[in-house]
């Protein structure tokens, strides 16, 4: 400014200033400042009112999602439990966590915990569990030295605990979830301290990060986002949470939360002070867990829920979405440090959440318990691989039971994974011992990341070849199978049912009016098909004899001569009929099924074997629905698993019995019963009969598949009986089938006695009378 300008400009404020009071500037003051915030005032609660209201809102209130209970699965119905016993619930259970910055006494927080945690983990636990579940809390592969003393167990969670809750700052904040190689190999070369990539993710350590400037530039550069999103990630901040032990027990929770109330009330009589205290550093969160009360029982079908909460398997997997429900939000003001303080009333329409469905099934607890039993025992005694089970009631097509074994706990469906050695004692006959099982020997190079005994290592599945070499070390899962054990194997695994499928051959040539069954046939115990031979296996079969004998003794030649009467094209529709070629809807997870290929493709050979079960595939399931036909004269019912489905809202879904189609008439249903009957009273079937009632069944015994052909010797067969009792009157439906059993190659000689002692336990359990036998 010009000097002269400058002094003429002063000169006039003086005299501005001389000329009135001194009051007068004064007010003009308060009067020009009050002013400004009357002005402001105006601009923030008129003028600009929507976006500072917005502003406030989204800094004092804050949206939380409700959690909602997964519905309940429920057993059928009985006369004690009317609405039958709880296959699968969920209950909280608390997730124990700690705020480091409340004022409290650390070395008694300390302690206390250290208490806690040892209780929940190892107290009264068997070494094993105890071992795996330190192995969980310390986040580590291995305790070298591990013994079950209380002394040493606390020392090991005391340093853990003590470590945990000496944190004050967060240390760890993960901006990325997982890196590529190049990723991962761009970020080392930063060379910034405070940062740590690696393929699970990159993380940043705000106390160390320096550099901020530097690395908030290369991170944009090379993954993008917004400048100010990464500064407020990577910001230093206090630590407000620090996770402690997951899912506390029930009993734990109590114990904690009556705990912090007497200590409330005591700091509330003024009997301890802030410093003296403990329960002001505890965060409970409470989380729903899924408990399944029954264990192992119907695993295969009720399936599990993984960590996030989503169903796998099962009836879990098949109606995850409405078991789930469906999470509302709840509107709830926020202190200044962002935590939740005090929710806003609303009306429930507006929250959303939909708890889940309840689901009832139709599996009768006690059978299924009956049957699972049974089974288990049945394997182990013919040293089988696994074994499946099917009860259902033909009329309806309900589904009573479905078994397999081996089976899981779902409470802890990890466990499937646990290895052992395979040992000469456990497996005296490796080369065949171990045949269908999952094998594994180590391998640096090729092999995967396995934990055993607490340890890491390399394992990839072994050859055939090496099954038998002694002075190899070969590991197998506890339960044969690992994970395949939560497959359904009734409903998942295919395989061809060998001579079961001959009770349908005679069905259609009775029902297709080709034979009856005292028409007679000549059998010379053999049939030449190209350059391969079918044989039968029993000396009955030799000679001029009816279908009633061929039936009774399983004679292939018979069964060759009736299709061959037949022809393809009828065969092939009454596969159809019979559910061959599709699936039956089940209302489970992981249901396959074979497609049949047009009868117009079908070789000599295929049509030939078909009629003794080879060349076709069928779930046994499918098999037990197409016994059922000839049990329920004639007509197919489509099997069902679900009675009801009731929803939160009222909603209630009824599953009835239905009939699909008429596959045979009744009278030829008549006449293969009456058949069946025959053969497990005169037959091969007799191992299947039960004293007191009218049995119908049918063995089978199929050779395994394998590279194009089919396995020979020990342990290379599957073995099944199917039948249903009483035949006057069937009430149950039961199929067995066992994978390569050891002590018989033959269904005759194995499953027929898991069946006997299934349908019996059944009829009992019905209350039906044994037939009198006049004297």
């Amino acid at each position: 400014m010009n000097p002269r300008k400058k002094t003429r400009f002063v000169d006039a404020f003086f005299e501005i200033f001389d000329r009135y009071p001194r009051e007068y500037f004064v007010y003009v003051f308060f009067l020009l400042f009050f002013g400004a915030i009357i002005w402001e005032t105006f601009s923030y609660t008129v003028i600009n009112y929507g976006f500072y209201n917005s502003l406030a809102y989204n800094q004092q209130v804050g949206e939380v999602e409700i959690p909602v209970t997964r519905g309940t699965l429920y057993s059928a119905a009985t006369t004690t439990l009317e609405n039958g016993s709880v296959f699968g619930t969920s209950v909280d259970l608390n997730d124990l966590a700690i705020d480091p910055q409340i004022k409290g006494d650390k070395g008694k927080l300390g302690i206390f915990l250290t208490n806690l945690v040892y209780k929940e983990i190892c107290y009264l636990k068997e070494s094993e569990e105890c071992y795996n579940d330190m192995l969980r809390f310390l986040k580590v592969l291995e305790i070298n030295d591990f013994n079950q003393e209380e002394e040493y167990l606390k020392g090991l969670i005391s340093k853990e605990i003590v470590e945990r809750i000496s944190k004050t700052k967060v240390t760890a904040v993960r901006l990325k979830d997982s890196l590529s190689p190049d990723e991962e190999s761009q970020t080392i070369k930063w060379g910034i301290k405070g940062v740590y990539p690696g393929p699970n993710g990159l993380y940043v350590n705000p106390e160390e990060l320096v550099q901020v400037e530097a690395f908030v530039e290369k991170y944009i550069d090379l993954f993008g986002g917004a400048e100010k999103d990464v500064l407020t990630s990577i910001r230093k901040r206090d630590l407000r949470y620090i996770p402690i032990y997951r899912k506390l027990s029930l009993l734990a929770s109590d114990e904690l939360s009556q705990y912090i109330s007497d200590e409330n009330q005591a700091l509330s009589q003024g009997v301890i002070e802030d410093e003296d205290s403990i329960g002001g550093f505890m965060i409970l969160n409470p989380h729903a867990q899924r408990i399944y009360p029954e264990r192992d029982v119907a695993s295969q079908l009720i399936g599990f829920i993984d960590s996030e909460g989503r169903g796998h398997y099962g009836i879990e997997g098949y109606f995850d979405d409405i078991l789930k429900g469906s999470p509302g939000e709840k509107v709830s003001k926020k202190d200044t440090q962002g935590r939740t303080i005090d929710p806003i009333s609303l009306d429930e329409d507006e929250l959303g959440a939909l708890e889940g469905a309840n689901v009832y099934t139709t599996i009768d607890r006690n059978i299924q318990k009956t049957v699972e039993q049974i089974l288990e025992a049945g394997v182990k005694k013919y040293r089988a691989n696994k074994g499946t089970v099917v009860v259902m009631d033909p009329h309806t097509g309900k589904i009573l039971s479905m078994a397999n074994y081996p089976n899981y706990d779902p409470n802890n469906p990890g466990d499937v994974y646990d290895l052992e050695k395979v040992t000469g004692d456990k497996y005296p006959n490796p080369t065949t011992d171990l045949l269908g099982r999952s094998v594994f020997v180590e391998d640096t190079v090729r092999g995967d990341a396995f934990i055993y005994d607490g340890k890491e290592i390399f394992l990839r599945e072994a050859d055939r070849s090496e099954y038998g070499e002694n002075d190899i070390t070969k590991y197998i899962y506890k339960n044969s199978f690992g994970a395949g054990v939560y497959q359904n194997d009734a409903i998942s695994s295919l395989y061809e049912p060998g001579s079961i499928m001959k009770a349908i051959t005679v069905a259609v040539g009775i029902d297709t009016g080709e034979i009856k069954p005292y028409d007679m046939y000549n059998d010379e115990g053999k049939v030449s098909i190209d350059s391969f031979t079918i044989s039968n296996v029993a000396k009955e079969c030799l000679g001029y004899n009816t279908y009633v004998n061929a039936l009774n003794f399983s004679c292939n030649v018979g069964m060759i001569r009736i299709v061959q009467k037949i022809g393809r094209a009828l065969l092939y529709k009454y596969y159809l009929d019979f559910g061959f070629a599709e699936e039956t809807g089940i209302t489970l997870s992981g249901e396959v099924s074979n497609k049949i290929e047009p009868y117009e493709r079908w070789s000599q050979a295929k049509l030939l074997t078909s009629s003794y079960g080879l060349g076709v595939a069928v779930t046994p399931l499918q098999m037990a629905s197409a016994y059922s036909v000839i049990a329920n004269g004639g007509v197919y019912m489509k099997p069902y698993l679900i009675e009801k489905i009731e929803y939160p809202d009222g909603r209630t879904t009824i599953y009835e019995p239905e009939a699909q189609r008429r596959v045979l008439k009744e009278s030829s249903s008549e006449m293969v019963i009456d058949m069946l009957v025959d053969g497990v009273e005169n037959g091969v079937a007799k191992a299947g009969g039960i004293e007191g009632f009218t049995v119908a069944g049918k063995t089978g015994t199929s050779q395994i598949a394998y590279k194009g052909g089919y396995e020979g010797g020990a342990a290379a067969t599957n073995g099944s009986f199917v039948g249903f009792a009483p035949a006057e009157d069937p009430q149950v439906v039961v199929l067995v089938k066992l994978e390569r059993p050891r002590s018989s190659q033959y269904g005759g000689s194995t499953s027929s006695f898991i069946f006997a002692d299934i349908t019996r336990e059944i009829l009992e359990y019905y209350g039906i009378p044994k037939k009198v036998v006049p004297e």
